[in-house]
């Protein structure tokens, strides 16, 4: 009898078993089953999170703009990439393993499709950042920017300065643990500093050389034109770049041969080292040099005010710092802005680059995502007069 009655327990053990794992429907599964929660990174509210268990995934376009990372989806493989200044995610939909910069690491709840927008557990990607996450009732609250403390030294491109310390600003508004110095001296300083590891992070109005590359990164963070600026009361309204080329190499000398006034040409140049400089010689004077009598000055604020009282003057100057102190002529007919930049119409279009001695970790490498984040590119790189990447 006592047999019979255990094989009887087994079986409806089996039936009941098999029962749970066919109907989605029991308290167990249901558990599991996404629920809307409220987001708060670095204090703003976002949409579209939702808690799994004890968990909390959300859409990569959260981080996006967020925390300035960049996004690709694969539908065919189910692989969503995420890249950031320092790291590399990748996360495959249905599974709880992802990858941090090729290495494998274990998330307490799957990356999963929900809404059919890919989802991935964002404890764990805070957790990989540096950042800090928490989950009250259904108020999941994450950090980065707010979060990370530390001090770092940045040097290098008066172009790019006015963009650093702004956001070095907006940073130790959000965030009294951070320390950010900004200094300028030019892109070849920032370059010379970082490859001698005196700061933490470089500044660059131009592209690194060959030789540059092969010591230390660069990351675009802005766009850029470079003008050519005149007094306002100059007649010159357009060049072509053969004209502005022989201008600078001097060998136009007097404004009559370009339609302006019976008068000798004044031409004024940054110093040796500016990447506006070596980026005007490169883009447009085919590599040789602006013409050596010419006047030097060390910032792009320095050679504007000198255009600007000087009737007979030209020179060059980044998009971000021109005014209505001096007259910006067009070049090849085309004015110089955000669309002709990104449309190549141009010929002086640039990027603008912070630099690092290897991967930028930390602060430094924090200091960079929230330059591309939308937010800084809105209210940093197009109000300081600049370009923005997306």
């Amino acid at each position: 009898m006592k047999k019979l009655t255990s094989r009887r327990v087994l079986a409806l053990l089996i039936v009941a078993i098999m029962i749970v794992a066919a109907f989605p429907g029991t308290a167990a599964a249901a558990s599991a089953s996404p629920v809307a929660v409220t987001l708060k990174a670095d204090g703003a509210t976002v949409s579209g999170a939702y808690k799994v268990g004890s968990e909390v995934l959300v859409p990569a376009s959260v981080l996006s703009n967020s925390f300035g990372a960049s996004t690709s989806y694969s539908s065919s493989s189910k692989n969503m990439t995420i890249k950031m200044t320092a790291h590399t995610f990748s996360f495959k939909m249905g599974t709880a393993s992802f990858k941090l910069n090729g290495s494998s690491k274990k998330a307490g709840v799957k990356a999963q499709l929900v809404n059919k927008k890919p989802m991935i557990p964002v404890k764990a990607f805070m957790n990989c950042i540096g950042g800090s996450y928490s989950l009250s009732g259904k108020t999941c609250t994450i950090k980065y920017f707010t979060a990370l403390k530390g001090s770092i030294k940045i040097t290098g491109s008066t172009t790019v300065q006015p963009i650093a310390q702004s956001a070095a600003s907006l940073l130790r508004y959000s965030n009294g643990n951070l320390s950010i110095a900004v200094a300028g001296g030019g892109s070849g300083a920032g370059v010379n500093d970082t490859i001698a590891g005196t700061n933490n992070l470089g500044m660059s109005s131009r592209d690194l050389t060959p030789a540059e590359k092969s010591k230390i990164k660069a990351y675009p963070i802005a766009r850029d034109a470079i003008c050519i600026i005149v007094h306002p009361s100059n007649k010159v309204k357009n060049l072509t770049k053969d004209q502005a080329m022989k201008i600078f190499l001097g060998q136009i000398t007097n404004w009559k041969d370009v339609g302006g006034a019976n008068a000798a040409i004044i031409i004024k140049n940054r110093e040796v080292g500016s990447g506006t400089r070596a980026t005007l010689e490169e883009l447009l004077l085919d590599k040789k040099s602006v013409k050596s009598t010419s006047t030097n000055y060390s910032s792009s604020a320095t050679l504007l005010n000198a255009v600007a009282k000087d009737k007979n003057a030209i020179g060059y100057d980044s998009l971000g710092y021109v005014n209505s102190k001096v007259k910006v002529l067009t070049l090849n007919k085309v004015k110089p802005s955000a669309a002709t930049v990104k449309n190549n119409s141009y010929l002086l279009g640039r990027n603008l680059y912070m630099l690092s001695k290897g991967t930028p970790k930390g602060v430094s490498a924090m200091f960079i995502d929230y330059l591309r984040t939308p937010s800084a590119q809105q209210k940093i790189i197009a109000t300081e007069g600049y370009i923005r990447l997306k």
